[in-house]
Parts: structure tokens; C-alpha cells; sequence
């Protein structure tokens, strides 16, 4: 812990010794990927999107998405407390009904229908982007409320870029991150490596019956170390073949929680993800396929309680996609989307599967100039050839002027059963129907762009109406299961506001999320509806940012409000407020670039939980550093 500590600290200095502080604001950024995959392109062009700057992930390159996202609030992230797992939820969902795309292929568990996004490293993706809205015509089972979109192509740079990071916290943190990107004109490779040492000893209070006590969680301990690799090459000026290699092995302590007495549970989580990709470009004709396989296990011991369990799932996936431009601005698309998952697990009698073959369409039309843009999709799905769900959408955009756009799409959406829900034993369910319903949206979007500043202002509507909500309930002999019991009307408003002002040397940028969202659920046995558990009705954040010559200063504010914990809405999580706040400087050596950055995170020493019995952190502090270097490499072949 001393080394590390102070081996940092004397990484600082000797930055500042060799190198001068840069004098025309360079910052450390991670360079976007253009999106080419047309299915991606349709899935965000009229719904309503927050997109994660590269400014942003350049800030979290140690870090997880589920840390990212509780600073941006564009959406409920349900963490158990540092070295625990963590879900995502849009708008009233479940994170079952979520949906996580890396580079067009849904990576959700299937045993689960999730995905722990803590397990997701901010520093392997180049965009990361939420989609919300109706978008089971898209992507399938899963996507009912919203789409996470990660892609990790390679930068396509002339040359050689390294970048590298490392970091250590007051939690005993040490995180370090490597990239490597290069070109040889034909051939673009990416290469990315985490490694997470954590000791996750935070602070936190404990309730007693007189007062609150300070506690030490001494038993979150992460080891991860992952890697990515993705390569890209150029068949042809209109061919392109690409690979890309994700493996990651994470051990991890299960955090204590507050009340209970301690127990000795650990969890290990291994992934391989591999997937092959081709795409063909025409004049008119665009031929997109994928091939994936996926080989995960979810190791979990609990030695208190002599609970040992070993679950294993392998994903073989096949995505065939054709686009053919008609004229005059219309565009017909359709593929097939092939998924067979085989699962073990110490409490399925036999091995279970899950086969998916879906066939999907869709039909855009641009107008001149996009005044007008117009989708409607389908799409049919049959899983373990006996159930079919046919979806179907439109969505549009009409942009009026160019300070005013106005867009609204609708259509259906479903969740077929997890392998859990229907094989657990004891508890499973084959018996479940799909979760299924409506979902709509519109909202409205002003742009106004003066010499130094810049406004852009979005607000959205939205209702999603799903029957057969699947839940786990307690049965009759005390074990749980999984029942058809819950009519949920989702519905809300939303706001995001971004005004920037810049000029040759400073800029500033404040961005404003809002959520009201009503998330109420009917049980068969009821006739009053009653705000769904953990869904805060009010939430929001604000990011100030503010950059001049070689200083970055960067604030996040969030308010969570109240989270129900029991269905009759009696028992509650009070609201809380965060504030971090990072200081970064920019220092330029001849090739390469240094940026130093402190950061004072929980600065009000808020108490507060994100699931109750689970302690966060109070006030903790992290600091580390991020280099950059860059060579042009010049390519005299013809």
C-alpha cells in the first residue's frame, strides 16, 4: 500500500520535471468511432439518445460504466456498493429489459437477462451511448425500454497512438489501463488492458438504535484483469474484415451488508467473447454479417453458508444484415438474427437451452435535405421453436428548422423468460408468458449556435404500458418464484439541457439531465396502483465543466429520490445528493502528452444507499495520471 502510494506521487513529480505545461489546451481525448452497422444507425436516429463524450470517458478511464452513469443520471443504476455488481434500468425497468449491445451483438446474460455493467471497463469502448424508447423491433427480447450501446473498433490512425493510465484511490484502489492502437494502411489493431487491484475499504454509517456509527467494509476485495483486442482490415476499398477478442477474469469479496453478520461469500466471474465480422459496400447495395460465440461462468461461494455454485452458459450467435438503397431517398433493409445459448448450473435437473431465430425488416425514407425522416420496422422472433413474437414500430423526425426538431416514435415490445425464470430449481417456471406492451414517446428539440455560445435543449414524453410483468414472489413452501402477476404503466417526462460558451481560450459547458417518471404497478389482487420498488419519481444531475489553456475543472452533481421498498410503498430510501468534483492539468512533451488529475468524490459526505443494506462510500479521494503518445507513421506503398 506504501509503494503504491507514494510510487505515485513520485510519478507526478517527475512529470512535472521533464515536461511544460502545454499552452494551447490540448486534452487527452479518446477519438469516436464512426458508426457504419445500418441497424445501429436506425436504432438511434429518432430516439431519444445520451451520448457519453469523449471528454467523458477520457475522465473514467479507470473506471466502470456503472461509476460513469451514476454521475451522468441519465438513467437509474442500481450498485451494490463498490466491488458488487450493478444494473441498469431506463425508466422504470427492470434490467432484464435492457438491452447491452457491443458492436451489434446483445451480450446480456442468458441465464440472468442481464448484464453486470460493473463488469463493463469505461477504457475498452470507443462510443458509448443509451437509446431509449421501443426498440424490440430492433434488437429483440430484452430491449422493452432501452438499449446500451458499446463499440470497440479500432481508432483508424495513420501511425502508432499509446495511451496508458493509472490511478489510486483512498479506498485502497489501484487501477491501471493500456491502449495500444496501429495502422499499417490496410490492417488497424486495437489493443486494451485493464488491471484492477481494489481493496474497497470505504467508510460508511451504520444505523443503531440511539445514533450512527462509522464502519470500515472490510471484505469487497477486487482482482480483475482483462483484455481486448480488436483489429480491423480492408479487403478491398469497399470490403472490410474485422475480429475482436474480449477476455476477463474478475475475483471479487461480496461486500457485507449493514445489518447482517458478516459472511464469507465470494464470486468469480469469467468471460470470453469473440466475434467475426464482414461487411461489403455496393453503390447501392450495403452486406453486413457476424459471428460470435460467447463462453461466460458465474462462480459463487459462500462458505458461511455452504453455498457453492458453478453456472456456465455458451452463446453461438449468427447476424446477417443486407441494406439496398431504393432512390430518392428510400432505403430497405431486413436480415436474420440466429442465437443458440446452453446453459449448466448446479440447480438445473439437465442442461437447458435457449434458441432464438428472429427475422427482421426495416424501411426508412430521408427527404431532401432530412426535413423529414420516417422508419417503420418488424421484426419475428421464435424461441425454442415453439413461441413466436412478432414487434413491430415507426418512428420519425421532422425538422422544422434548423434551431427545431421534433421527434416521436411508437411501437411494441416483449422479454421472453430468462433460462432462470423458466429452469431454476427449485422455483422455475416454464409456464411464463412474455412480459409484452406498448411504448410511445415524443419530444422536442432546440438548437441555437451564436458566435461563442451554443444552446441545445431536449425535452421528451414517454409511456410504456407492459403486461404479464414477470416477478419473484415466495410460494406456499417458502421458495421463491417467478409469476405472471404485474400490469405496469411506465410514464414521465424528461429533460436534457446543454449550453456551452468558448472562445480562443476558455470554454465552459453545463450540462442538465432531469427525470420525473411514475412507475406504477396493478397486482391481480389490488385495485390501487402503487409506485414500483426503487424507481425514484424526481432525479437528476448537473456537470459544469470548464476548460482554460492547459486546466480542466470538472463538477457532477445528482439528486436520487425516494426509492420505495415494499410494493405498498410504505417502506423507503431516503433521497440523497452527490458531488464530485475533478481538477486535471495538461502537460505536452515533445511526442507525447501528461495529464495529472485529482479527484474529491462524495464531497458533502452524504449517508446514503443505493440498495438498502448496502453502505456507500462517504468522502474518498483519487488521483493518477494519463499519458498519451502519438508518431505518424508514413506509408509510401501504393
Amino acid at each position: 500500500m506504501f509503494r503504491a502510494k507514494y510510487s505515485l506521487v513520485a510519478g507526478f513529480l517527475l512529470v512535472c520535471l521533464f515536461c511544460k505545461a502545454q499552452q494551447k489546451g490540448d486534452t487527452l481525448l479518446l477519438n469516436e468511432v464512426n458508426i457504419t452497422d445500418y441497424r445501429i444507425k436506425k436504432s438511434t436516429e429518432n430516439f431519444v439518445q445520451v451520448k457519453i463524450d469523449s471528454a467523458t470517458q477520457s475522465a473514467f478511464l479507470t473506471s466502470n460504466l456503472s461509476q460513469l452513469l451514476i454521475q451522468q443520471n441519465g438513467t437509474l443504476i442500481k450498485a451494490y456498493s463498490p466491488g458488487n455488481i450493478a444494473s441498469l434500468s431506463i425508466r422504470g425497468s427492470t434490467a432484464q429489459q435492457t438491452a447491452v449491445i457491443w458492436n451489434g451483438m446483445n451480450i446480456n446474460n442468458p441465464m440472468l437477462g442481464q448484464a453486470d455493467i460493473s463488469l463493463l471497463p469505461v477504457g475498452f469502448f470507443n462510443s458509448m451511448s443509451i437509446q431509449k424508447g421501443a426498440l424490440s423491433g430492433y434488437w429483440g427480447s430484452g430491449a422493452m425500454a432501452g438499449v446500451l450501446n458499446l463499440q470497440s473498433n479500432p481508432q483508424q490512425i495513420t501511425g502508432l497512438m499509446v495511451q496508458a493510465s493509472t490511478s489510486y484511490s483512498s479506498l485502497q484502489n489501484s487501477v491501471q489501463w493500456a491502449s495500444l492502437n496501429f495502422s499499417t494502411g490496410k490492417l488497424f489493431s486495437s489493443t486494451k488492458l485493464l488491471g484492477d487491484f481494489s481493496q474497497n475499504k470505504y467508510q460508511y454509517y451504520k444505523n443503531t438504535d440511539t445514533s450512527l456509527v462509522k464502519q470500515t467494509q472490510q471484505h469487497a476485495q477486487t482482482n480483475q484483469l482483462a483484455l481486448l483486442q480488436d483489429f480491423l482490415y480492408n479487403i478491398k476499398a469497399n470490403q472490410q474484415l474485422g475480429l475482436h477478442i474480449w477476455l476477463q477474469n474478475v475475483d471479487r469479496q461480496m461486500p457485507y451488508t449493514i445489518s447482517a453478520l458478516p459472511q464469507d461469500a465470494k464470486q468469480t466471474d469469467k468471460t470470453f467473447r469473440t466475434m467475426l465480422d464482414w461487411k461489403v459496400n455496393q453503390r447501392k447495395n450495403t452486406f453486413t454479417t457476424k459471428l460470435a460465440f460467447f463462453n461466460e461462468a458465474l462462480i459463487y461461494n459462500n462458505i458461511t453458508d455452504a453455498i457453492y455454485s458453478n453456472s456456465v452458459f455458451k452463446t453461438f450467435a449468427l447476424d446477417v444484415d443486407l441494406q439496398h438503397k431504393i432512390g430518392k431517398g428510400f432505403v430497405i433493409s431486413g436480415g436474420t438474427s440466429n442465437m443458440l445459448s446452453l446453459a449448466n448450473s448446479p440447480n438445473y435437473i439437465t442442461q437447458k437451452q435457449l434458441l432464438r431465430d428472429a427475422l427482421f425488416e426495416n424501411i426508412s425514407w430521408n427527404s431532401k435535405r432530412d426535413f423529414f425522416v420516417a422508419n417503420a420496422y418488424a421484426r419475428q422472433e421464435l424461441f425454442n421453436s415453439s413461441v413466436f413474437i412478432p414487434t413491430e414500430g415507426a418512428t420519425t423526425t421532422l425538422n422544422f428548422f434548423k434551431w427545431l426538431a421534433w421527434k416521436a416514435n411508437v411501437g411494441t415490445v416483449f422479454r421472453y423468460p430468462t433460462l432462470n425464470d423458466l429452469y431454476w430449481n427449485p422455483g422455475g417456471n416454464p409456464n411464463l408468458k412474455p412480459e409484452q406492451g406498448y411504448s410511445e414517446e415524443t419530444s422536442l428539440q432546440i438548437k441555437q449556435q451564436g458566435k461563442n455560445v451554443s444552446i441545445n435543449v431536449t425535452a421528451t414524453v414517454f409511456s410504456r404500458d407492459i403486461h404479464n410483468w414477470i416477478m419473484w414472489v415466495p410460494g406456499k413452501d417458502g421458495n421463491w418464484s417467478p409469476i405472471n402477476i404485474l400490469h405496469v404503466w411506465s410514464r414521465g417526462m424528461e429533460t436534457n439541457t446543454e449550453v456551452i460558451y468558448k472562445n480562443n481560450k476558455f470554454k465552459t459547458s453545463l450540462n442538465v439531465l432531469t427525470n420525473y417518471i411514475l412507475s406504477t404497478s396493478l397486482p391481480a389482487n389490488n385495485n390501487q396502483y402503487t409506485q414500483m420498488m426503487y424507481t425514484p419519481m424526481y432525479s437528476g444531475s448537473a456537470i459544469l465543466m470548464t476548460e482554460y489553456k492547459n486546466w480542466i475543472l470538472r463538477a457532477a452533481y445528482t439528486y436520487t429520490g425516494y426509492r420505495y421498498l415494499s410494493s405498498d410503498n410504505y417502506n423507503y430510501l431516503t433521497p440523497y445528493n452527490l458531488l464530485d468534483i475533478r481538477a486535471a492539468r495538461t502537460f505536452t512533451c515533445k511526442t507525447f502528452l501528461v495529464n495529472v488529475f485529482v479527484e474529491v468524490n462524495n464531497i458533502l459526505n452524504e449517508n446514503y444507499q443505493s440498495i438498502t443494506q448496502y453502505g456507500m462510500p462517504l468522502r474518498n479521494y483519487k488521483a493518477g495520471l494519463i499519458i498519451q503518445y502519438y508518431k505518424l507513421i508514413k506509408n509510401n506503398r501504393t
